[in-house]
């Protein structure tokens, strides 16, 4: 195994990793969605973005020494790791899936608040019609 086979296996190895942590920071953030805990929603969220980041910075890498090789090494490397490319293939696609139902959930969620702040506006408007009493003003002003 040569030294730039060996530094690339470690930066699939430490990717597949990462997918996992982000994978189970998403798992916390559909908790947090459905328990509609914002704090620990915005937790997850930082959470998260420290890991892209770290991902980001491993594939940046990963470009970096692939780009060192001949075509015939490239080719020689990427059949003995293609294990490692379906296994962060169907890391991410999971990671994806479940990114696209906290979507759905968020965005079912928000449909929900606006129905609920038009029918409070429907509402006060209704009032208007029945003559709402107008608002009683202090018998003593500020000006004494």
């Amino acid at each position: 195994m040569t030294m730039e086979e060996k530094k690339i296996k470690e930066i699939l190895e430490k990717k597949i990793s990462l997918l996992g942590e982000l994978k189970g920071q998403m798992k916390l953030q559909i908790k947090a969605i459905d328990e509609s805990d914002e704090s620990s929603l915005i937790q997850v969220l930082e959470a998260k973005e420290i890991v892209i980041a770290s991902l980001v910075k491993d594939d940046e890498a990963f470009d970096k020494c692939v780009a060192g090789l001949d075509d015939k090494n490239r080719k020689i490397i990427a059949k003995k790791l293609k294990e490692f490319g379906v296994r962060i293939d169907t890391e991410t696609e999971k990671i994806i899936e479940i990114e696209n139902d906290c979507e759905k959930k968020l965005t079912n969620e928000k449909q929900g608040l606006l129905l609920k702040m038009k029918s409070l506006k429907n509402g006060r408007t209704l009032l208007k019609g029945y003559g709402i009493s107008a608002r009683i003003k202090p018998k003593i002003s500020g000006s004494i």
